[in-house]
């Protein structure tokens, strides 16, 4: 017994001293990849070349995977900090992005103390975001440490948090919200000089912006030029405002001072680049085109230091930069020859999508898509111009294109996405891509419901919360470019061929508009033609649709003076439509404020008539349908499978929003179709959220708001109110969606994308076929042409059953004429396809299947007793033969 307890305690001393061993060499390789970590930090602040971060991306991707103690992860996150800072300088700003990034998740994930992450991460990670135009996560990081500021009291960053969201909201056109801020800083006592100066030089810029020449020039008399950058953004500013006055010397003496503050304190190129843009803009009015060229070449040089002084340079050398575009529109505005500007322009556009590809919000996006938007509008010019010299119809061609390139942008993409996962659904990174992104867009949703109740506290936990989503969710999409890069920009051109083609099987023509700043062009295409046109004076056009809109705003209007409307009307419809409309079918893709125009409402024809059943309405002699792309034609749909309508109708009863005919409008339904009908306080956004799935037709009655600039649009159920983002974070895939209610094709309109309205919400989240409402419309009159909408509907489809209501409507003697008014039926558009008849349901599709099989069975039966009726035949042939 005593042996074996010797044994034992040897055998304990043996682990002990295994146990202590492997502690001691895990604590020194734990040392050792610490230690490591800060020698590369030194090696790198010594001798900070491109050879030495090449090699240091290869090993901070080997410490991330090997970290695993709080020490090790704060000597990555410092080697991370300082890779994005010398990335930053040499002009990699990408890559200076995807280390910050890194740091702050590894900052957040581990939860590091003590180390300055505002100003060693958080305010050039925000910067960067800001250069590359992503406008929303800049906003978001910089509010991030903005609130860090205000916890700690900290007036100086807090300030410095302020300039920044200052350049953020100024960059993406919020000039006032911006002016607020800076003021609202600017009252703050303890504020230092240098602060103070940069506040008021950013204040003077938006108010440059707001047009207020008067406060610039106050403002800019307060500014101290003590410091290289204020004096610089100082001269900026000064020149800015003596080219709005017409000094174009004295601002090009500004230019040139600021020139030598950048030349002088060796700051940053990108800076220099853009004084030479602003100075090639001067000697462009001062019609010194060579040197405009020369100083636009200088900003490439600056920009590419490798690039050769006056060539055009490729694709492949360009990257996300937005003063490249600067450059290259500037460019294009200076060539003689049209095609060389196109060339440019090209430039321009393939550096705004190697932008895009950065950004993963769609606020971010639709402000670049604005500008496109711009310089389509100049290639369309140049190219029209080529057209009515030439005749060659492949200027229309290319005309064609850059109009359908600003139609839809991002619904077009997210369309594309959805169909990559759906072609591989068991990839378990499109997944990921599907599931973060859907969080997004749920926290924004959040986010603003938190701050327009005021709930500060909500309002920094969701941003927090988005900031990290957004993190994840950039780093899966990069993932995702690499594996589909497809993806990134997808190739989806319609041809003005394919659709002719497209238009003689639906025997239908189609009109597709694209509305400029000063130009609107409109493509005319049949069956067997097409046909370009340019209007010039669209300023005339745009206060004809604003006074007929206004028609619109209340019951009340129309019937007030209909020989103003009559003139109004067809007034409109000359304009828009100085062609013969060849088909009876018409299909029409807005543009700017032609997307709250309902077509059937003009008159073809003048009218001194004040009965409304007998005036000339484009609706008598056209069905029209719309689109938001031609893009989207016969695009493919979903089959519709298991019930086929949910209807869902809070009535709102013993409310003043009480809808009473909205009951009468679901019993109809009921009556007319296969419907799952919920109402009243059982219509709860949850219920439609649940059951939206499994339906093929959504009818949604109920209060809707096209929102404004600060509340978003939204819809309402019987519990609570679904605002746009939420919409986005769903995904159905109904055959048709009926929104009756108020308002749910209004919204603000984005350069590129068009109404950022509920019904957008809802193609966004997979409907392809929509029928919409354009303004506040009346209950009775929406139950009546909703009941006339679900007989014809299943017969004829959706587009045939639209107009058939609506003539229904103006046919029926127990209205009014006043009721007849086209206030009352003119409000609902259809959005899609030229259907004949809805997809049949899945047991309909079994039957048809069933019967096939069945009709082939027989066929087969029938020709195998033909074939033994043959052989008989035949061997009866040889035995008379053999006879003879």
């Amino acid at each position: 017994m005593e042996i074996l307890r010797r044994k034992y305690n040897k055998i304990t001393v043996k682990k002990i001293w295994l146990i202590a061993v492997l502690i001691l060499y895990s604590s020194l390789l734990k040392a050792q990849l610490t230690s490591h970590i800060y020698d590369d930090i030194d090696r790198l602040s010594t001798s900070p070349s491109p050879v030495v971060l090449r090699e240091l991306e290869t090993k901070e991707i080997q410490y991330a995977t090997k970290a695993n103690s709080l020490e090790e992860y704060t000597a990555l996150l410092i080697l991370q900090c300082n890779m994005g800072y010398y990335y930053r300088e040499n002009g990699a700003y990408l890559k200076a992005i995807a280390l910050y990034e890194k740091a702050w998740q590894n900052y957040r994930g581990r939860k590091i103390e003590h180390y300055d992450i505002t100003e060693f991460c958080l305010k050039p990670l925000g910067n960067l975001y800001t250069i590359s135009g992503d406008l929303t996560r800049a906003e978001n990081t910089i509010k991030s440490y903005l609130f860090i500021a205000q916890q700690q009291n900290d007036t100086e960053q807090e300030t410095a948090a302020i300039l920044n969201l200052s350049v953020v909201y100024h960059n993406a056109g919020n000039f006032r919200m911006a002016a607020r801020l800076l003021e609202t800083q600017l009252s703050v006592s303890s504020l230092a000089s240098e602060q103070k100066t940069s506040l008021l030089n950013n204040l003077a810029a938006n108010y440059f912006a707001l047009k207020q020449y008067d406060a610039v020039e106050k403002t800019l008399q307060k500014v101290s030029k003590t410091q290289p950058q204020i004096a610089f953004n100082l001269y900026r500013n000064a020149a800015q405002l003596a080219k709005a006055k017409g000094e174009l010397s004295k601002a090009e003496n500004y230019l040139d001072r600021a020139e030598n503050e950048l030349l002088t304190h060796s700051l940053s190129a990108r800076e220099l680049a853009r004084i030479y843009v602003e100075k090639a803009e001067l000697a462009s009015l001062n019609h010194q085109y060579p040197k405009a060229k020369d100083l636009l070449f200088r900003a490439l040089n600056f920009l590419l230091p490798q690039h050769r002084k006056h060539d055009k340079p490729t694709t492949e050398m360009l990257y996300a930069e937005n003063v490249f575009i600067s450059v290259f529109d500037a460019m294009a505005a200076l060539q003689s020859e049209p095609e060389k500007s196109l060339e440019y322009y090209e430039l321009s556009f393939h550096v705004s999508k190697l932008i895009r590809t950065q950004i993963i919000t769609q606020e971010a996006a639709l402000l670049q898509l604005a500008e496109d938007k711009n310089r389509s509008e100049k290639c369309i010019a140049l190219l029209y111009d080529m057209y009515r010299d030439t005749g060659n119809p492949q200027y229309m061609e290319r005309a064609f294109h850059y109009s359908e390139n600003n139609k839809a942008s991002i619904l077009k993409k997210t369309d594309y996405r959805k169909s990559i996962a759906e072609a591989f659904p068991d990839d378990p990174l499109l997944s990921e891509v599907k599931k973060w992104s859907a969080q997004q867009e749920q926290l924004i949703n959040k986010l603003v419901r938190a701050q327009l109740s005021g709930n500060i506290q909500g309002t920094k936990h969701y941003t927090e919360a988005l900031n990290d989503t957004q993190l994840q969710l950039g780093a899966l999409y990069k993932k995702a470019y690499l594996k589909y890069p497809s993806m990134i920009n997808p190739d989806q051109k319609i041809s003005l061929d394919s659709i002719r083609q497209l238009l003689r099987d639906d025997q239908a023509c189609m009109v597709i508009y694209f509305s400029g700043k000063k130009q609107r062009f409109i493509f005319s295409v049949s069956s067997n033609s097409s046909e370009m046109y340019r209007e010039d004076n669209t300023v005339e056009t745009d206060n004809l649709i604003r006074a007929y809109l206004s028609l619109f705003e209340d019951p009340h209007s129309i019937n007030n003076n209909p020989s103003d409307y009559a003139h109004k009307a067809h007034s409109l419809f000359n304009k828009l439509f100085p062609f013969p409309i060849s088909e009876k079918k018409l299909i029409v893709v807005p543009d700017g404020l032609l997307s709250f125009i309902p077509i059937e409402t003009l008159l073809t024809s003048k009218s001194e008539s004040v009965s409304y059943k007998t005036m000339p309405f484009l609706l008598y002699r056209h069905q029209v349908s719309y689109l938001t792309s031609a893009s989207f034609y016969h695009r493919a749909s979903p089959p519709i499978s298991g019930k086929k309508l949910l209807g869902i109708f809070p009535v709102f009863e013993g409310t003043p929003e009480a809808l009473p005919y909205s009951l009468e409008e679901a019993q109809s339904i009921k009556a007319l179709t296969e419907a799952a009908i919920i109402t009243g306080k059982n219509a709860t956004k949850s219920s439609f959220v649940q059951n939206a799935k499994n339906y093929g037709i959504l009818h949604l009655s109920t209060h809707s708001s096209g929102g404004n600039f600060v509340v978003p649009p939204s819809i309402a159920f019987s519990d609570d109110t679904m605002l746009l983002h939420e919409l986005y974070s769903l995904e159905f895939k109904p055959k048709l969606v009926v929104l009756s209610a108020c308002e749910t094709g209004i919204g603000k309109i984005q350069k590129g994308e068009g109404p950022i309205s509920i019904a957008r919400g809802f193609q966004y989240a997979g409907a392809k076929q929509l029928l919409f409402s354009l303004w506040k419309v009346n209950d009775r009159a929406t139950a009546q042409l909703m009941t006339s909408f679900y007989r014809h509907c299943e017969k004829y489809g959706a587009a045939t059953a639209n107009r058939k209501a609506k003539t229904d409507y103006l046919a029926d003697d127990k209205i009014s004429n006043i009721k007849k008014s086209p206030y009352y039926w003119g409000a609902f558009v259809y959005y899609g396809n030229l259907q004949q008849k809805q997809t049949y349901t899945a047991d309909y599709q079994y039957a048809i299947f069933a019967i096939l099989i069945v009709t082939f069975a027989v066929l087969l039966i029938y020709l195998n007793r033909r074939k033994q009726q043959y052989s008989k035949s035949a061997k009866a042939n040889q035995s008379i033969s053999k006879k003879v």
